[in-house]
């Protein structure tokens, strides 16, 4: 089966994103305080919040895969997974608005008590060790807030050292003020987080683009009317997808399990970022009066057994 390995590589994805954000994490921080950078400090509490993120997905991830492979086993292990992604979610959302708080608070107390010292050179040479992993080794599906979060550190790091250069105290505050921002960075990825499973569960949303592709991939196939239903969850750095589609209600039951077969395979082989794909298959009820597109003179439509 395509799902098996697909599977094995997000859990080998979130395993290597828990173990790359874990290691940044232990980087920055140890940087950060021989470097005496409140910025790199925030950032490494970032990187352990992404880290937490992972070992959540990697957790659910080990979980389904011990299921069995029954349709009614499925719908379980998928509701139990579920259940199992939402609590995790709403820990690591809290995590993350705890910790953006603290730093917020932290860094508007030492700025009121004022800041005498720039960090030291070391830190810039961290924080840009880290953007580099971050660009070209970590398999990141927030890379574009890791990115802006890091340069944000690093604008205030050389700023503040700037300052120790030239002599001009004022910039030393660049620092703390880059740690406030990457704290609000923290603090609205955990409200976008919490709000989203409060509002859908564990389901996200798809981009148009993708979801459009996909119903229309979904729709040339053989055998398929019309796409019911669409939903996908996130399973570490892949997303899995739940169908329902609608299939001749005169055909029997074996055949539509064989299309739907088709629809998982397709799915799986063209998208590389689909783990799995759950499908329910629903016979055509065009509706009465005016959607009907069965002419009643037709003689009746053999099945493919017939």
């Amino acid at each position: 089966m395509v799902a098996k390995p697909r599977h094995a590589e997000a859990e080998a994805a979130a395993t290597f994103g828990l173990a790359g954000n874990a290691g940044l994490a232990l980087l920055k921080g140890a940087t950060g305080i021989l470097a005496g950078s409140t910025a790199l400090l925030a950032d490494a509490v970032r990187s352990a919040a992404e880290a937490a993120a992972c070992f959540a997905a990697m957790t659910g991830l080990r979980k389904s895969r011990g299921q069995t492979v029954q349709s009614q086993d499925k719908k379980t292990a998928q509701r139990a997974q579920g259940q199992m992604e939402t609590v995790s979610g709403v820990i690591i959302s809290v995590l993350l608005l705890l910790l953006g708080l603290e730093i917020a608070i932290q860094t508007i107390r030492s700025v009121m008590l004022g800041v005498d010292a720039a960090p030291h050179w070391t830190a810039i040479a961290g924080i840009v060790v880290s953007m580099l992993i971050q660009q070209f080794v970590m398999p990141s599906k927030n890379r574009r807030t890791d990115l802006l979060a890091s340069s944000v550190a690093l604008v205030g790091i050389t700023g503040a050292y700037g300052g120790e250069l030239f002599a001009l105290p004022s910039l030393y505050y660049l620092d703390p003020a880059a740690a406030f921002i990457i704290a609000i960075v923290v603090l609205l990825s955990g409200y976008r987080l919490i709000t989203g499973l409060v509002l859908h569960g564990h389901k996200v949303s798809l981009q148009e683009e993708d979801a459009e592709e996909l119903m229309q991939t979904v729709q040339r196939i053989e055998g398929v009317i019309t796409v019911e239903d669409l939903k996908a969850w996130e399973q570490g750095h892949y997303v899995a997808v739940e169908l329902r589609i609608s299939v001749n209600p005169r055909i029997s039951v074996l055949e539509g399990q064989d299309i739907a077969k088709r629809v998982k395979e397709l799915l799986l082989k063209r998208f590389i970022h689909i783990s799995d794909v759950y499908i329910s298959v629903d016979p055509y009820d065009p509706g009465y009066p005016y959607k009907s597109n069965h002419d009643p003179n037709q003689e009746p439509m053999p099945t493919l057994l017939q």
